[in-house]
């Protein structure tokens, strides 16, 4: 993830992500699957809320769903988001405390680390519930809906980060900050090291028999039988969120070392612009 100049303007929003299904509470009566003889619509689902659960109620609002069904949904993801506010505030905390470091042109680890913790445990808090909240919401879905919303992430996944491995993004940072062609080969070339780098370390972590953690629970998701302790274990979250903030450091410290005292400035402006709006819509990836 962590491969180019976009991922210094947006690195905790994605680097240090949310639980990625985190659309659910201790809900009863989740077993309201749809007939075919209830009529379906499409509608907004989750409107109101933030990060992941914004981009899972994206998805489910491409689905054709009974009002009943949207009713759970719609309280699913208001428990989910209530439930994921300490790890966003935790997030822009640690966003704002790097756009600080930025500025002042030196990276300090070890001033970061608590904020890491606070993190890595808002986080650790929440992934109990998330993960039954996702199995929740497959008994709320009957075998096309699955297929759909499936499909629907995927899709919806593409559309808001799929420019972000160096399209746009990269652009608007090297003409914001005024890079020259030199620094923009150094920059380059580092990111691109460190990418491989992150590629190799997280293999492990993210494939199994060739296929991704977030490929086998959505295959998974749509069978009509799924328990998520069947097809993958607690996700490791302390473990990703520092080798993750491990790598951007390491980024930053690359950049900082290019950047010049103005462009360092302008560069945790935007950083800290992006911790005021970094909770509009959230990835759909680990940790689960």
């Amino acid at each position: 993830m962590l491969r180019t100049m976009p991922h210094i303007a947006i690195p905790l929003s994605l680097a240090l992500a949310a639980p990625a299904f985190g659309v659910g509470c201790a809900c009863h009566n989740a077993t309201v699957q749809s007939s075919s003889a209830e009529p379906q619509s499409r509608a907004p689902v989750a409107s109101t809320a933030h990060g992941a659960v914004k981009l899972v109620g994206e998805a489910l609002s491409d689905v054709p769903l009974t009002v009943g069904q949207r009713a759970h949904i719609d309280q699913l993801a208001t428990d989910a988001d209530a439930r994921h506010a300490d790890a966003r505030t935790a997030r822009r905390s640690l966003l704002l405390a790097l756009a600080d470091q930025v500025q002042a042109g030196k990276l300090d680890r070890a001033a970061l680390g608590p904020k890491i913790d606070v993190l890595v445990g808002a986080l650790q808090k929440a992934q109990p519930a998330d993960r039954a909240a996702f199995e929740q919401l497959h008994a709320l879905l009957n075998a096309d809906q699955r297929v759909a919303f499936v499909d629907a992430l995927l899709a919806h996944e593409h559309e808001h980060f799929g420019a972000m491995r160096g399209g746009p993004p990269l652009r608007r940072w090297a003409e914001d900050l005024k890079l020259t062609a030199d620094q923009k080969s150094r920059l380059m070339a580092a990111f691109k090291a460190h990418g491989r780098e992150g590629a190799r370390e997280g293999k492990g972590d993210h494939h199994e028999g060739g296929e991704g953690r977030q490929a086998k629970i959505l295959t998974a998701f749509k069978a009509d039988h799924f328990v998520i302790d069947e097809v993958a274990p607690p996700a490791d979250i302390g473990k990703r969120v520092t080798r993750t903030s491990e790598r951007l450091f390491s980024m930053v410290e690359t950049a900082l070392s290019v950047l010049t005292p103005e462009q360092r400035a302008l560069a945790a402006q935007k950083l800290r612009e992006r911790a005021d709006g970094m909770e509009d819509i959230g990835p759909s990836g680990p940790p689960l």
